[in-house]
């Protein structure tokens, strides 16, 4: 659904009946015999137990999912509600046989067969269904309804019509014009295809409250008719493939709360309209290509702001956060410049502007904003220092600063974050050593200090951190030993420590330790000790390069199963090389040089020392060989998946915001890095973005092959 989930709430009609209970009239015979046919068809054509119709009373009026009103002499039926009951379209003669049943409930206002299995929907349902002329609410999202958009014009009393979360197709052109009293209209989800729908039946009494047509392929501008609709309180057109700029009409929608417009390809300014709507608390419009200034005021009765992903550009309006009623602004990767206003409204719990332009210092008032959660500021040129008051922040989450000039040590203050989930503070200045009073966040999951300046040893306070996931300190200046209570942290899946002057014993990894282990660029020596990696036996990439490791490889490492990387490069190892699987990619330069030598007891590669051995012409041969096999084996398979993968997993979108972060990755840091980067963006568009029968992680060969894009 993208970065919101929002409520879609139909409206409540006032001539409906809210309960069931029973005046001192009896059901309308005609219609007893109706529901006693209906629930029958319910029970034998479509399997639903009779404990969920529970209908065993001899008033049907008290059956499940019905509600029945007096109409003056008589009660008749009003609601049917069988959402959820498990209805489907396997036998297509029973479904004609259910809904020509229902066709005969004159009387009847509102009908709900959400949640169910139904993949079609018989056509005399929309073209001889005279008999429901009075409903006025049909709800048959969450199916999975497989046709063209039907006719609507024999239900010209609908007031609230969803059909949200089906597979209908085609366009609706005028398909809805007859429905002249609709309140609410909900199709987001489906595959619909042309231009947006102008309901103009409904634009002069203007009815039209809800208009949600979200997650589909519409193409087009946005019409200026649609605007005509001036009750119109939710508009939420986002996630299709709308064009050109958004019309400057808004004045005409005083009522307008919620407009959402996320996820298309709009463009052009954003309208200073927006900026006089006094219902307005909701606006959301990133991943567009909108341009140009943020209009002052456009905060003035907003609550929540999301423009994040266009082109904006200039300084951020000096009343932009301080609206009192704000709560939420994302504007991140845009190309915002200035710095950041220091009156900020004290309701704020989400503040995002990372990726732009931004200069100075974090303002201390942000110490004064009791409800702040979510605060990223990452990727601009803020500098200075972290101000001490930050750590008034007692609900912050989330505190991204990376990629900018800030310098000095961490303020002691950031010890009182105790809800602290994820804090990234790395490519920064930030120096000395790593305070253990600020180890106390017993919440949190990801820390990321690299690539900075940080000295002295990893405190040991930092395995008290038990909900610990990720653990980044490579690339700054620790030294000394890693702690020997690292193997208690049982939530650790990834520990990047390379790039620092580290040295002495490694201690026993924990069991939870999946992703990767880097110990590369430090000052380990002596023998790869077995026994600290014999626990993590998930483990995926294990880099031990540029080290003064010597002796033997440990066969155990054989048992690590899930292993697809091994870096053993520029040590002094010698003696032999255990046999691991293919798919493994064992990476020796900068050791001794190898051999094959075939055993009835084993097949090892061998390291042959200065002393050893000369290795013979044809076993040289056959290594050079080998060798150049494999780089022409490399290349081939390296263009094969270049060519494939040209076009990312995601959107193009989602593609061009990624350019500027991989760029970053292949520049500042090593390629194994790069790596575990590419790997965590394809498991998450496996898991996220593709089909959901399809959600699935990389298999140990897809990442091993993804390497040779970024070996």
């Amino acid at each position: 659904m993208g970065r919101y989930v929002y409520l879609f709430s139909f409206l409540v009609l006032s001539t409906l009946c809210t309960s069931s209970q029973v005046s001192a009239e009896q059901l309308n015979q005609t219609q007893a015999g109706v529901l006693q046919k209906l629930f029958s068809s319910l029970q034998s054509n479509f399997s639903v137990p009779s404990s969920r119709l529970n209908n065993t009373n001899a008033n049907p009026c008290l059956w499940k999912g019905v509600v029945c009103a007096s109409d003056g002499s008589s009660e008749v039926v009003r609601e049917l509600s069988f959402s959820n009951f498990g209805i489907s379209s396997k036998k297509s003669s029973s479904l004609q046989d259910l809904f020509d049943i229902l066709c005969s409930l004159h009387t009847l206002q509102l009908l709900d067969l959400s949640n169910n299995q139904l993949s079609s929907l018989p056509d005399s349902f929309f073209s001889n269904c005279t008999g429901l002329s009075s409903l006025k609410y049909l709800n048959l999202s969450s199916n999975v309804v497989s046709k063209q958009f039907p006719d609507f014009s024999e239900f010209g009393g609908l007031e609230v019509l969803d059909l949200s979360f089906n597979y209908l197709t085609g366009t609706i052109d005028n398909k809805l014009d007859s429905l002249t009293q609709l309140k609410s209209l909900n199709l987001t989800s489906n595959l619909l295809s042309g231009t947006i729908p102008l309901l103009s039946s409904g634009q002069k009494n203007g009815t039209l409250k809800e208009l949600v047509l979200s997650i589909n392929n519409f193409t087009g501008t946005i019409p200026n008719d649609i605007f005509k609709h001036r009750n119109l309180t939710l508009l939420d057109l986002s996630q299709n493939r709308l064009v050109g700029p958004l019309p400057d009409v808004f004045n005409d929608l005083s009522k307008l709360e919620v407009l959402l417009l996320n996820a298309n390809e709009l463009s052009g300014p954003i309208p200073k309209s927006l900026t006089n709507l006094t219902a307005f608390s909701r606006f959301a419009a990133y991943q567009n290509n909108f341009s140009g200034l943020i209009p002052i005021g456009l905060t003035n009765y907003i609550k929540v702001l999301d423009l994040s992903y266009n082109n904006l550009t200039g300084e951020l309006p000096p009343d932009l956060l301080s609206t009192p009623t704000l709560e939420s602004i994302d504007l991140s990767n845009n190309s915002l410049i200035g710095t950041i206003p220091w009156n900020i409204s004290h309701h704020l719990y989400n503040l995002r502007l990372g990726w732009n332009q931004l200069y100075g210092c974090i303002p201390t008032s942000i110490g004064e904003l009791s409800y702040l959660s979510y605060l990223e500021l990452d990727g601009n040129k803020l500098k200075g220092e972290i101000p001490n008051e930050l750590g008034n922040c007692k609900n912050l989450t989330l505190l991204n600063l990376a990629s900018n000039n800030f310098e000095s040590e961490l303020p002691l203050g950031l010890g009182k974050l105790s809800n602290l989930v994820v804090i990234k503070l790395q490519m920064n200045n930030f120096s000395g050593r790593i305070p253990n009073k600020i180890l106390t966040w017993v919440n949190l999951s990801t820390l990321n200090f690299s690539q900075n300046a940080f000295s002295g040893e990893i405190p040991s306070q930092i395995s008290n951190l038990k909900k610990l996931a990720n653990l980044n300190l490579g690339g700054n200046n620790l030294s000394g030993s890693i702690p020997s209570t690292i193997g208690d942290m049982s939530y650790l899946n990834e520990l990047q420590l390379g790039n620092n002057k580290l040295s002495g014993i490694i201690p026993a990894m924990p069991v939870s330790l999946t992703t990767a282990l880097n110990l590369s660029h430090n000052s380990f020596s002596g023998p790869i000790p077995s026994s600290s990696f014999v626990n993590s036996r998930e483990l995926e990439v294990l880099d031990l390069s540029r080290n003064n490791f010597s002796g033997l490889v440990p066969v155990s490492l054989i048992t690590l199963q899930f292993l697809t990387i091994l870096d053993l490069s520029n040590n002094n190892l010698s003696g032999t090389l255990p046999n691991f699987h293919s798919w493994v990619n064992v990476i020796i330069t900068g050791n001794a040089l190898f051999s094959r030598e075939a055993t009835s007891n084993s097949d090892h590669l061998h390291l042959n020392s200065k002393t050893g051995n000369k290795i013979s012409t044809v076993s040289l041969v056959v290594i050079v060989g080998s060798f150049v096999n494999g780089i022409i084996a490399s290349f081939c398979l390296a263009f094969l998946i270049t060519a494939c993968l040209k076009k990312p997993v995601g959107t193009d979108n989602e593609h061009n915001r990624t350019q500027g972060t991989m760029r970053r990755l292949s520049v500042e840091t090593p390629s194994l890095d790069r790596y575990l980067e590419m790997v965590k963006r394809w498991q998450y568009a496996a898991r996220v973005e593709g089909p959901w029968q399809q959600r699935r992680y990389m298999t140990p060969i897809e990442r091993y092959r993804a390497l040779a894009l970024y070996d």
